[in-house]
């Protein structure tokens, strides 16, 4: 901040470069360069400042901040990519979900999941687990379609035998214990669902992901903490994780995370909050409209304070531009999307961000220039440089350094 004497309605001198000001009385007040460190209370009183901060702390991450979807097994190793974390989630033929582990009852086939857990446990990754896809003959509602269309019937509904969850996720649970670590319940689950059942759009579109109601899936995520932690206590749970948030308080999102976190269990006395570890998100962002994502984490910091589960960690584990996919930005709007979403992300306490996904033909950042670009955000993440952080209103993200303020 700079203050300069004003008399007679001037100043003798003023700065040259600044990001906005005001009067009072006698006193012209700037907001400068070095007020991204520790901006006071007059420097941002003053008007239509075209900033936002997100950090007035230094900012830095690990290298298991960064995640990655690989749908190709041809490319698990990947890289030129920089992650250390890894989402089992819609990998190619959907041979990580139960549907495909265990496609007759008691039959199981880990030929590929086994494979892949070791690809990427050898290569030092954290590996996050979705436990998701109920199998046509354990599907509550055998016959439903959903988002994976007609060939896979009843794969969004909960099981109608519970037994045979816990004893999928003992199955998962015990023949990865070491390498798997994390492990989120379902997806998606309030795309076309408002927590009672599926929204009339649902029904209509057939897009779902899950057709339950929230006391199911309270349910299934109390039985996946006890059936998995028995067998390994150190395991942690990540909670269903939402989609479509929004950087207004009250949208469906919100509506339904606070909806599911209350939800009972089954047992009688706890709910959901009380058998998750880490909150699960989605941070796709309407529009590629990057100046809502720091709202959205706001809201999401919200629901989570109104749950009572503040002090749990939060991970993005699936975003990537979206309205249009990466392949459809020109120019530069792609490496700058992403490089200002891990940006904001770090800076407003988001633990992992997982990509979706490395090499599917839209949303794929494989042999695009992106690639270069996130690995040199990855390394700026993890150097310890930025002091603080802050988004202007025109989607820029600045952050500040001993050097000075940087954009992108």
């Amino acid at each position: 901040m700079a203050n300069y004497i004003v008399t007679s309605g001037r100043s003798a001198v003023y700065p040259a470069i600044h990001h906005g000001g005001h009067f009072i009385g006698n006193r012209a007040t700037f907001f400068l360069d070095k007020d991204f460190t520790n901006p006071d209370s007059n420097a941002l009183a003053i008007p239509n400042l075209p900033i936002k901060l997100l950090s007035t702390s230094p900012v830095s991450v690990s290298d298991r901040f960064f995640g990655m979807h690989v749908y190709k097994r041809s490319n698990d190793i990947a890289t030129d990519a920089s992650f250390y974390t890894v989402r089992s989630h819609d990998m190619a033929g959907g041979k990580a979900r139960w549907q495909k582990i265990e496609p007759y009852d008691n039959v199981w086939d880990f030929s590929d999941l086994d494979d892949w857990v070791n690809i990427h446990h050898a290569a030092g990754r954290d590996i996050l687990f979705t436990l998701y896809g109920t199998p046509q003959w354990a599907s509550a509602r055998p016959n439903e379609q959903g988002a994976y269309g007609p060939y896979n019937l009843g794969l969004q509904a909960e099981p109608a035998d519970m037994s045979r969850w816990d004893r999928f996720c003992s199955k998962i649970a015990e023949r990865y214990k070491g390498k798997i670590k994390y492990y989120e319940v379902w997806n998606e689950p309030n795309y076309y669902n408002d927590g009672t059942g599926l929204t009339a759009e649902g029904l209509s579109n057939k897009a779902f992901f899950f057709s339950g109601t929230f006391a199911k899936l309270a349910e299934m995520t109390r039985r996946a903490n006890q059936a998995i932690k028995a067998v390994d206590p150190t395991a942690k749970i990540i909670s269903p994780a939402l989609t479509v948030w929004s950087a207004t308080a009250g949208s469906s999102a919100e509506t339904y995370f606070l909806g599911m976190m209350a939800a009972p269990t089954g047992d009688g006395s706890t709910t959901m909050k009380d058998w998750i570890d880490i909150v699960g998100v989605h941070l796709y962002i309407g529009g590629n409209d990057i100046t809502k994502l720091p709202g959205m984490i706001d809201r999401i910091d919200a629901a989570k304070a109104t749950a009572g589960i503040a002090g749990k960690e939060t991970w993005d584990t699936e975003s990537a531009p979206i309205s249009p996919d990466i392949a459809l930005m020109s120019g530069t709007a792609g490496d700058l999307f992403i490089g200002r979403s891990l940006l904001i992300q770090a800076a407003k306490g988001i633990a992992r961000t997982i990509y979706y996904q490395y090499d599917i033909a839209s949303m794929g950042i494989k042999d695009r220039s992106v690639v270069t670009y996130r690995n040199r955000i990855c390394n700026l993440l993890q150097s310890g440089e930025i002091l603080s952080a802050c988004i202007f209103t025109d989607g820029r993200v600045g952050y500040y350094t001993r050097t000075g303020l940087k954009t992108i």
